[in-house]
Order: C-alpha cells, then structure tokens, then sequence
C-alpha cells in the first residue's frame, strides 16, 4: 500500500483512536539462508530470509531449541542487516514425532521421487502443537527490532509455500479436505502468527490449490478484512519468473490485488530456463507490473554480483513507490466489526470510489466517513451509496451508526 499518515491521535464519534507504526521491507532481501559473508557485505542486501524447519527445532515434543536459528539470525545482525523468518512445517519440516509418537493424523504422497507424510491441518493433534510452536517463536524474537517480518507455516508440500504439489486431491478429499476446511484452517494459523508477533507484518504464500485461485484469493482476502491484523498481512509469491505462463490466472489476481506484495525470485539467474526469454531482467519488470513493494534474489546473486544494477535499480524504485511503514488504527470503546456482523456489510474494500451499505437492520442507519487525521470528508447520510471519487487515495474511516451501537470500518481508497 502507498499512501499513508505517519501518526495520529484523533476523536472519532467521541472515542478514541491511536495509532502503532508498522514497518514493512522494502526492495531486496537475499533469499534462504544467504549468510555468507560475501551476501551479507552486499550494498544492495536490505536484509536476509532464514528458515528452518520445525523439525530442526523441536526434535522432542515440548522441548524447543533455537540454536540453529538463532546461529544463522547472528551471522545476519552482526552484519546490521535485518532479517525475516520462514519455519517450515507441513510433509518438509515436520517433526516425525508428530504423526508417530503423537499420533496425528496424515496423508501419505509420493513427490518428486520420495515418499512423504503430510499432517493434516485440521487434526487436533496438528493444530495444538502447531500453536505451540507458534507462541514460542513470538516469544522469542517478536520484540527484535531487527525482524522484518514473518512467513505463515502452512501445512502443504514444503511448508511455507501455499502448494499442494504432488497430492492426489480427490484421495485428499477422502481423508478431510475441502475447500472450506482448508480456508479455514490456513486463517486461523495465519491469525496465530499475528497475535504472536503483533508488531510485525505476517506474509501468506500464495499457490493455486487444485488448480484454482479460488482458495488462495480468498484466504487472502479475508485476512486483509481481519482487523484484529491491522493491515499487517501481506501476499507471498515465491514463483516469480518475468514468465506468466505459470498460474496465470493467480498472476492477475496478484496484479489486482490492492495490499502489500512480497516476492522471491524462482531460481538463480543462471537458471535461464526458468525466466522469460531466458532474461533474468524480466523477473524485475515484472514484479514492478505486479507492484511488489519487496523482492528475494537468490543468495547466489549477491555472493557473485551477478546483477549488481538490477538489484540497485528494484531497491531505488521500491524507495520511490512504497511506504516503509504504515498505520494501523487501533480504537478504544467501539466494536471493530468484520464484513457481515451484525446485518452490516460495506463494500468493496479496497474501493476505487463507491462504497455501498448492506443492512438487515430494521432501524435506519447513519454513515459518515473520517480521513486519517480525523476530519469529517462525508457528513452524516442514511444513503446506502457512498461516492469517495473526490477524495484522494489513502485510509479512510466508515462510522455506521445504528439507534444501538456505532461500527467503525477501515477502508482503503485506492485511486
């Protein structure tokens, strides 16, 4: 997102609103692991992804030990740099003990020539000991200053990409999955992340599910609504390519999507398989078409200056295009409502201009609309159609009063 106020204090239909100052990344992190000292010395190197897996860090139930993590988080501090983090979970990183020992059930696959064991997400074996490790890891490195941000463990193939590769889904579907169970368990997990690392902004990798954008779109969608996130979550696209011949359908999704944007380059420049035309360069024009406010080359090219211009040039136009924080409201004395509660609905959000009102409400209701800084842009109006064309981009505040309560509502006007 581009636009936003740096801090305010306002009363907002006589309650009180505050603000916390996220910060979000800009421009180039190295990709996985890059803690060479060549990476870590680069001028172009913002900062570092580490992951590890669960497996590496609870190899007995209950007993969590970080030193493998935090050896690679020193290499990258000592360096001034910051760092995001990627625990992998799902068939990749799991600990056996989950579905041995424990007794958690599982889908059993073959991918890539091996066979793995894949938790079920919606087991409740799986989602308490996931929730466990969760917590841990906020408690220990939430108030670090110089974490980035952090990646939602998903129960899929590698465990932090958002794919099922290598599943059969119709005998999937045998053993629990739907889509709705799916949607759901992906946002409770993705909710976790954000009450154990409130500060910070959580990304959601994004893949297609049975071929389809459908689940992924609408994770997506309804975590940006979830106020108790605070627009805090971001899209994770870890496939970007220059090339739009791979989930296209996904890519213009991507495309439209209004919130914040991370990416990580598919592979090493050397690759040229992998990139359109064989061109590395496509990889950056593309994620400045797609709007990714920040983007992860392989550690490879900063250890070997590959492309030193292509890296200065993404970390000069994120700079110029992107904010390196954003807002998030956060009101005392008012129900923050979700699309839907209590008969209410407005929509769309983000808006380009037109706000409309759904209300199963018998009593008439009242909408007025506050900018940032806690002016009044609409008074009051019992129309169910709001016209903002006139307003610059930006956050806005939607107050619908009814004869009981009052709902504040973030919006987020886009042009």
């Amino acid at each position: 997102m581009r636009l936003f106020c740096t801090s305010f204090a306002l009363l907002l239909c006589g309650l009180s609103l505050n603000a916390q100052i996220i910060e979000k990344p800009l421009g180039c992190f190295a990709g996985t692991n890059g803690t060479n000292s060549n990476v870590i010395s680069h001028p172009d190197a913002r900062g570092v992804l580490l992951t590890e897996k669960w497996s590496n860090i609870e190899s007995t139930p209950g007993v969590i030990d970080f030193t493998l993590l935090d050896n690679k988080i020193n290499i990258v501090k000592s360096a001034g740099l910051k760092y995001a983090i990627a625990i992998s979970v799902g068939a990749f990183g799991s600990p056996a003990w989950l579905t041995g020992t424990l007794g958690a059930d599982h889908f059993d696959f073959e991918y890539q020539g091996q066979n793995w064991v894949l938790p079920l997400w919606w087991d409740a074996i799986v989602e308490e000991r996931l929730d466990a490790l969760i917590s841990a890891l906020g408690e220990q490195y939430a108030s670090d200053t110089l974490l980035s941000h952090v990646y939602v463990s998903q129960m899929t193939v590698n465990g932090i990409e958002g794919h099922l590769n290598g599943v059969d889904m119709a005998a999937f579907a045998l053993s629990g999955f739907s889509n709705e169970q799916w949607i759901a368990c992906a946002k409770a997990t993705a909710l976790k992340f954000g009450e154990a690392f409130p500060s910070k902004p959580i990304v959601f990798e994004i893949h297609e599910i049975d071929r389809d954008t459908i689940v992924p779109a609408t994770i997506i969608n309804d975590l940006v609504n979830e106020e108790s996130l605070c627009e805090r979550i971001g899209l994770g696209m870890w496939w970007i390519s220059g090339k739009t011949s791979y989930q296209p359908d996904l890519i213009t999704y991507i495309s439209n999507f209004q919130g914040d944007k991370y990416a990580q380059v598919i592979g090493r420049s050397d690759q040229v398989e992998r990139f359109q035309d064989g061109l590395y360069s496509t990889v950056f024009t593309q994620a400045k078409m797609l709007g990714i406010r920040y983007l992860e080359p392989w550690p490879y090219e900063f250890q070997n200056h590959t492309y030193d211009s292509l890296l200065q040039d993404f970390n000069s136009w994120t700079d110029l295009n992107f904010s390196p924080s954003d807002t998030c409201a956060v009101l005392s004395g008012v129900v923050f409502s979700s699309q839907g509660s209590q008969g209410i609905t407005i929509y769309p959000n983000p808006t380009s201009g037109y706000l409309f009102l759904k209300t199963t409400a018998i009593t008439e209701t009242e909408i007025s609309v506050y900018n940032a800084t806690g002016r009044m842009v609409i008074p009051p109006t019992i129309q169910k159609e709001l016209n903002m064309t006139h307003l610059p981009k930006g956050v806005y505040f939607v107050a619908i009063k009814t004869r009981d309560s009052t709902i504040i509502k973030k919006i987020l006007k886009t042009n």
